[in-house]
């Protein structure tokens, strides 16, 4: 998935700080979820690094059309923490080891 282009969806309306909240929180959740049924078939952490490594690098890989590249910079910035800090929370609430 390295370097593949994302189209940006607008939805109904434009952009608002309401949907895109509401959009990352269905992201979230629904990646949480299957983290935890993922989390069902291994007895170890090394699933969840490997899975780590792979989902930052191809959000870093990700290109998008049709916004600024300034704007897509902060933007996949904040969508990485915002994965990151996602990854996090499910590596402590499935009590795995931390990677560091």
């Amino acid at each position: 998935m390295e370097g593949k282009k994302v189209a940006v969806l607008a939805p109904e309306g434009g952009f608002t700080l309401h949907n895109l909240g509401a959009a990352l929180v269905a992201v979230q959740t629904a990646l949480r979820t299957v983290i935890e049924e993922q989390a069902k078939h291994h007895t170890d952490s090394e699933w969840f690094d490997d899975l780590e490594k792979r989902l930052i690098r191809d959000a870093k890989g990700t290109v998008t059309e049709g916004i600024a590249i300034e704007t897509e910079a902060s933007s996949l910035k904040l969508g990485i923490d915002v994965l990151q800090a996602t990854l996090d929370a499910s590596r402590r609430h499935l009590g795995l080891a931390s990677k560091e």
